[in-house]
């Protein structure tokens, strides 16, 4: 359909969309040839093609079409170019059902427009949900009837995306926050706005529905907190910047339904923008009060006892089911100046004449698990005796086993004469301190109980050397050890490879030893060799002397909670990404547009055809100096040629379709050495691929990818060596990987592109990806300066990072990071 047609002002323009309407035999279609245009028509084209927004005619009944550079990427592959000179009814039969009533009012005189209109348009071999901005206008003939239809249109689907995908990403953050089973609240600004607070913080704690709180300042709510250190520590956190946290802190709330104190353990973070302004508080709250209370109860229980045992006359003793000293009373080192504890201490106080007798007694009390009881002659620090009466009771344990024994000396001196009645006495009262025990003993048992059955918390017990002593079933859940596997080894096996190393656990305990507690979060590891994000608090332990005698450890496995802040990082600097990317998108695209359409493409081949007719035709009349300078003006022209072409594709990179497919990269390799087969074989150039793998990539801008690296090594090779490249890949979190933008605990495809050419200095590692930068001059090495710019796009296109470094005369190195999913 393609012949020489007559020239049209109002045809002149227009790049490759111009050129293919001037080539069109329009005497085909019911426009006629163009001569025969109504002025309208030949106005509209002529404005349409020189516009660098989408543009489109549908002209007449029939809607013949016409449309401009901009609007083509619109058609896509599957409508281009049959569109130009077709109808609209079947270029866009999938919608036409939706657009030809909007068509037909504006033939009616009626201008229409919307924006982010969606319709489902095939274009690229397939359907898919398009957005648009665009406007309708009525085009009148000379008569002042309506001739056709102006459409302008601009596409909003990256646009739209972006933004759905931020609004749903704030959606699953809010939701992660009301349904998390730990009570937290969001408050903005300095007044402390509540934004949010979740259920089990409104249940629980505050004692509130959600509207009573929500858009109100916290200290308007419950203003008692002005009066308690919480107002300030929020004031603290959001001028600071740095996050405040406290364990077992006494916190004051009249709820109106239960105003009485309780103990929480809060935190106060920070929270950021993308610019890193501080634009509220994120405050997490956890009620401790029954912990704290039971802590409390016991620990009294325990003074009670102590206090008993000294406010009594009697030597209070305590052995284990063997008769081994556990316990004696003040009353004891008072009463014969010997320390208690030391070994058979209470058998050297007995009158020599009551010794045999009373070790019988003992034995057969030990061995039948009966009362002990008898009557001896106990010697004093001035080495006089004196009468007591002595009584122990076996103290069962739950397998009816006796686990200790518990009894009591009574001195009965001067009560000797009245044994029948103090015998008596001594018993009540040995009973009762028998009930006394057990009552301290269940309580003993219910605290360790309480301890040892904890699920979330990996509770234990170090010594002063940092040897683990005891284990709760939080431990065993959370680390995967059995209390027989871990206990008598040193903590430090919980710690990564990297972290002992480094010296982080004995650093840890030093801290903890000169402060009395230490907090820390960090990725600590399991039996399994698994890893988890734990938050540990290791509190040193000290005897009455102050003396550090060991160490309490609470481990919290927190790694959910650092997987969702991850992911919510990753989701920001994503959106970032795109944001950025598209505002750079359209300007580049604008500035391209305008100089290839305008004052390159035609310029550019008037010159090389006039050069090419003047050597063919002229080359007698010309000096060899004239054919040599008409030459150059050749070589000139096809550079010229070749950056609009990089040009192009670097634009390309930006508006095509990303379509990811599953691909081995050796395919890629083996693809692009086809390509550059001749090249290879000229300079004698290897290409090893040291390791392939299958990633998500978009196929043909990869192969442009490896297509652009190779050819760089080959262009910039030494003469002198045989040239080999070398391509590596493997799959690796990001916290193995050498690059500290990478996110640690997200997996990359990691590919290297190596050569041993001649490489540049490292101060050119990140200027070389910038649009026409070269590193050398145009006489040695050809080029437009494009190259890795493309390069640098097409991995932005692929989410990814790549960085360049170099080492003059010995190569260039290119590493690639692509996420995987």
């Amino acid at each position: 359909m393609s012949h020489k047609k007559k020239e049209h002002y109002f045809l002149s323009e227009g790049g490759e969309m111009g050129e293919l309407i001037r080539s069109a035999d329009w005497s085909k279609t019911s426009l006629g040839n163009p001569d025969k245009w109504p002025q309208s028509l030949k106005t509209m084209t002529a404005m349409m093609l020189s516009n660098p927004f989408g543009m489109y005619i549908a002209w007449g009944k029939n809607y013949i079409q016409l449309y401009n550079d901009a609007f083509r990427p619109i058609l896509g592959t599957s409508k281009h170019p049959d569109a130009l000179g077709g109808s609209s009814k079947n270029t866009f039969a999938e919608i036409w059902d939706i657009i030809e009533p909007m068509f037909s009012d504006v033939m009616k005189g009626h201008a229409v427009s919307f924006p982010d209109f969606k319709v489902p348009l095939h274009r690229n071999g397939y359907t898919e949900d398009c957005f648009f901005d665009f406007s309708y206008s009525p085009i009148k003939v000379e008569d002042g009837s309506i001739g056709g239809i102006l459409v302008t249109v601009i596409e909003t689907t990256e646009k739209k995306i972006v933004a759905d995908a931020l609004q749903e990403s704030n959606a699953q953050f809010v939701n992660n926050i009301m349904q998390a089973p730990v009570p937290e609240a969001i408050l903005r600004g300095t007044d402390f706005v509540v934004e949010m607070a979740n259920f089990v913080l409104l249940n629980n704690i505050w004692k509130k529905e959600e509207n009573e709180v929500q858009g109100k300042k916290i200290l308007e709510i419950f203003p008692e907190l002005k009066k308690q250190k919480y107002a300030a520590l929020l004031k603290k956190v959001y001028e600071s910047g740095n996050a405040y946290s406290e364990s077992e802190s006494l916190l004051f709330i009249d709820n109106k339904k239960n105003g009485n104190p309780f103990y929480v353990d809060f935190e106060f973070a920070p929270l950021r923008e993308s610019d890193n302004s501080i634009s509220g508080i994120r405050m997490t709250l956890i009620d401790v009060t029954e912990k704290v209370e039971a802590r409390k109860k016991i620990e009294e229980s325990e003074k009670r006892f102590r206090l008993l045992t000294e406010s009594i006359p009697q030597l209070i003793w305590e052995t284990d089911a063997d008769g081994n000293a556990l316990f004696t009373s003040g009353r004891w080192l008072e009463y014969t100046g010997i320390e208690p504890g030391i070994e058979g201490s209470w058998q050297k106080m007995i009158h020599p004449d009551d010794f045999e007798e009373n070790i019988k007694i003992w034995q057969h009390a030990l061995a039948t698990g009966e009362m002990y009881r008898c009557d001896v002659r106990m010697r004093r620090k001035d080495g006089s005796y004196r009468w007591h009466t002595v009584i122990g009771e076996p103290v069962f344990g739950p397998d009816n086993k006796i686990v200790k024994w518990v009894g009591a000396f009574t001195d009965i001196h001067t009560e000797k004469a009245f044994t029948h009645e103090l015998e008596q006495q001594v018993t009540a009262r040995t009973r009762e301190l028998i009930q006394i025990n057990e009552s301290l003993r269940k309580s003993e048992e219910r605290y360790h109980l309480m301890v040892e059955e904890v699920q979330e918390y990996a509770i234990l017990y170090l010594n002063s050397n940092g040897i683990i002593e005891n284990w709760n079933a939080g431990a065993e859940k959370i680390k995967g050890y059995k209390a027989e596997e871990i206990i008598g080894k040193y903590f430090a096996v919980f710690y990564t490879e990297k972290d002992q190393k480094n010296n982080l656990p004995q650093r840890l305990l030093e801290i903890a030893r000169e402060k009395g507690k230490v907090i820390h979060e960090g990725w600590r590891a399991r039996k399994d060799g698994s890893q988890f994000w734990a938050s540990v608090v290791i509190t040193a332990v000290h005897n009455k002397k102050g003396e550090v005698i060991g160490f309490s450890k609470v481990t919290h496995d927190l790694t959910e909670r650092k997987k969702a802040n991850d992911k919510l990082k990753m989701n920001a600097l994503e959106l970032e990404q795109k944001n950025n990317e598209l505002e750079e998108m359209n300007k580049e695209l604008q500035s391209f547009a305008y100089i290839s359409s305008h004052d390159l493409q035609e310029p550019l081949r008037k010159i090389q055809t006039f050069a090419s007719q003047i050597i063919e035709k002229e080359a007698e009349n010309l000096s060899e100096n004239g054919k040599d300078k008409f030459k150059r003006m050749q070589n000139a022209a096809q550079r010229m040629q070749t950056l609009i072409n990089d040009l192009l594709a670097y634009s390309r990179t930006n508006v095509q379709e990303r379509i990811f497919i599953k691909t081995d990269l050796a395919q890629i390799i083996n693809e692009v050495k086809e390509d550059l087969t001749e090249e290879l074989d000229q300079k004698s150039a290897v290409i090893e691929i040291e390791q392939s793998i299958e990633v998500d990539i978009i196929p043909f801008q990869f192969k442009q990818l490896l297509y652009n690296l190779i050819s760089n090594s080959l262009k910039f090779s030494n003469p002198d060596i045989p040239i080999v490249i070398k391509i590596r890949s493997k799959i690796a979190l990001g916290k193995d990987l050498e690059n500290e933008k990478l996110i640690p605990t997200k997996k990359y495809c990691h590919i290297e592109v190596s050569d041993n050419g001649i490489g540049f200095e490292a101060q050119y590692n990140k200027k070389i990806f910038e649009v026409f930068q070269r590193l050398h001059g145009r006489d040695r090495y050809n080029g437009t300066g494009i190259g890795l710019a493309i390069v640098k796009k097409i991995i932005e296109n692929h989410n990814g990072i790549i960085t360049a470094s170099g080492i003059q005369n010995q190569g260039a190195s290119f590493n690639i990071y692509i996420p995987v999913k």
